[in-house]
């Protein structure tokens, strides 16, 4: 599937938007009382006047299902139904920086935020309809995305008419509350992966799948050692790389050397491979 591209620019400066956003774990000193200048905050969460969600994590579903998942957590604390929501993973312009994605990482620890971020929109929006119908908070209930008194009654507000001509903008609490479990109607429910239909009709774009304006491909020439990573030769092996011994072949770009590093790159990938093939190198004996 192709990974949703909403421009981080547009998303700030657009009203009719909620935002939940905090300061980048890697600018120091920002209180969380003022709102940093752009481009020193991690985006968590957006909601529009459309009542479309967009939530980000800085993870990749690896075929695990995490962005099911994480929009399930999002769903819950928003309390919209899931198919309004809609996740960007990992990209790098967007999502904040939560480090690698490794075992169940995602959803124990990056998914937190997120959770938070969710649930701190929520208490906005039920705060703005309040004030807009004259109630207490706490006399309002949200669903599917439309806060109504408790009593009932033909009073409610959706979320797109609450943010109509708003640009909310929110600095992600630590304590913010979040729902109990036992008041979950779909974290922890089964629900179709929506990473599936795209893999079984065969759209979904892999990695090796990817194509970019002016990209290259590139192959690694393994030593003859594999396997062994220890010991004073590791990094010292590589004596000499004949760059002419592939100077023929079509396409060919550059040969790579670093320490014990030897890559080729060309502009085709059985290019590259062939490059790697036929490249002469000698390394020291093996120990």
């Amino acid at each position: 599937m192709n990974e949703p591209r909403p421009d981080r620019e547009q998303i700030l400066a657009a009203s009719g938007t909620l935002c939940v956003l905090r300061p980048a774990q890697s600018v120091a000193g920002l209180q969380r009382s003022a709102m940093p200048k752009d481009g020193a905050l991690d985006l968590f969460l957006l909601v529009d006047d459309t009542g479309a969600v967009t939530a980000f994590n800085g993870h990749v579903d690896l075929g695990t299902g995490i962005r099911t998942a994480l929009a399930q957590i999002v769903a819950e604390e928003l309390d919209v139904a899931l198919d309004r929501v809609t996740m960007v993973l990992g990209h790098t312009g967007l999502a904040p920086n939560q480090g690698a994605t490794i075992a169940s990482d995602s959803i124990q620890v990056s998914a937190q935020p997120l959770r938070r971020a969710a649930a701190q929109a929520r208490h906005r929006l039920v705060a703005l309809a309040a004030e807009a119908l004259g109630l207490e908070a706490d006399a309002l209930e949200v669903e599917d995305g439309i806060v109504c008194p408790r009593d009932g009654g033909n009073a409610g507000l959706s979320y797109g008419e609450l943010l109509t001509g708003r640009a909310e903008r929110l600095l992600l609490s630590d304590d913010v509350p979040v729902k109990p479990a036992s008041a979950h109607r779909i974290v922890g429910r089964r629900v179709p992966r929506v990473d599936i239909p795209a893999k079984a009709t065969g759209s979904f774009t892999y990695v090796h799948d990817v194509r970019v304006p002016g990209m290259l491909h590139g192959r690694v020439v393994r030593p003859p050692y594999a396997g062994i990573d220890a010991g004073d030769f590791v990094g010292r092996s590589l004596i000499r790389v004949d760059e002419a011994s592939v100077a023929h072949i079509p396409g060919m770009v550059a040969v790579v050397t670093m320490g014990d590093f030897v890559g080729v790159v060309a502009e085709r990938e059985e290019q590259a491979a062939e490059a790697a093939r036929r490249l002469k190198v000698e390394w020291k004996p093996t120990p």
